[in-house]
């Protein structure tokens, strides 16, 4: 393997000191799906290690410049590390920072059920955060249908007991299954029918009876929209969670998304339709936005006054890169 952060033994050693910093999450039994090692943040820039149960998704971005040996020299120090831990596979996905470059076609590798390192696990898995169980697959292009950050703030809202909530960008209905398990009726709203199909699974996963849950194939604009004219469609938390780009869909009226321009105007539909006393929930992995205090202050900035901040849980021991993610709670 290369000299420097990516030398085997020097790799090896700092994913053991990565797992010994999230000693809390690898005796956690109520928690199967966690991150290993967070690139910079854990002394590896453009590298990072995602724990799925028996299977671990070692993540590479090109500028990384890592030899595809030291791609597989890597793979194998991970599963080495995990494997007392109960992971049987590694497997690897490749991501340009600019993924315009790739043309919407993905390397073969994220679709292959053969890992770079262990045996093959069937997919999709099972996992589990704190009671609730989520469906995801490591091999099914770049993404596995979770998203590791937010984990405790999906909890936290989730403890706040809020009666009606809009999960917007819903994706696989992640927010949405701890809510529902805590008793709440879930609007689940994404352009992607997949995806939906995915939180239903997911709904079914955990017990929840069909009705306790809408999921509606709109655009989430479109739906904020109609939803500011209807007095009976108001919420009492709604969650905001978008991409960072989203191409536009002619044929279906859906304006392209570029969450640093078009964010301020969500957070202004968003807060029409809220109850009162209802709260926003604000999300984002775009850089610009998760900088230091910046969604705080473009959430301001939309709504044109200060609004009353709720506290979140701070970030857990496996999200060490700050600056790539960021969110904020508050009563318009």
């Amino acid at each position: 393997m290369t000299s420097g952060p990516f030398a085997t033994p020097t790799f090896r050693a700092r994913v053991d000191a990565a797992l010994a910093r999230r000693a809390p999450l690898v005796s956690d039994a109520a928690v199967s799906v966690w991150r290993v090692l967070d690139g910079a943040g854990d002394g590896v820039p453009g590298v990072s290690i995602d724990r799925y149960g028996p299977a671990a998704v070692l993540n590479v971005y090109d500028d990384a410049r890592l030899a595809d040996d030291d791609v597989t020299a890597a793979a194998g120090a991970a599963l080495d590390a995990l494997a007392p831990l109960g992971v049987d596979a590694v497997y690897v996905k490749a991501f340009a920072r600019d993924r315009s470059r790739l043309g919407g076609d993905l390397p073969d590798e994220s679709r292959t059920p053969t890992p770079r390192a262990g045996r093959p696990v069937s997919a999709p898995l099972v996992v589990e955060e704190y009671g609730t169980r989520y469906e995801v697959h490591p091999y099914d292009g770049l993404s596995t249908g979770l998203f590791l950050d937010l984990r405790d703030h999906r909890r936290a809202l989730a403890e706040a007991h809020p009666g009606r909530v809009l999960n917007l960008f819903a994706y696989t209905c992640a927010f949405a299954m701890p809510l529902g398990r805590a008793g709440a009726e879930v609007t689940n709203v994404d352009v992607s029918g997949r995806y939906l199909e995915w939180g239903r699974r997911n709904l079914a996963l955990n017990g929840l009876a069909p009705e306790t849950m809408r999921f509606l194939r709109r655009d989430a604009r479109e739906f904020l929209d109609r939803a500011a004219r209807r007095p009976d469609q108001r919420f009492d938390l709604v969650v905001l969670d978008p991409p960072t780009f989203g191409a536009a869909d002619r044929r279906r009226g859906i304006a392209a998304w570029r969450a640093v321009e078009d964010y301020p105007a969500l957070v202004r539909a968003a807060a029409a339709v809220l109850a009162p006393g209802g709260r926003l929930f604000c999300a984002t992995n775009t850089r610009e936005l998760a900088a230091e205090g910046a969604l705080a202050r473009l959430v301001t900035s939309a709504l044109g006054h200060a609004p009353a901040w709720r506290p979140l849980p701070p970030w857990p021991v496996d999200v060490t890169e700050r600056g790539r993610v960021a969110a904020v709670l508050c009563a318009p």
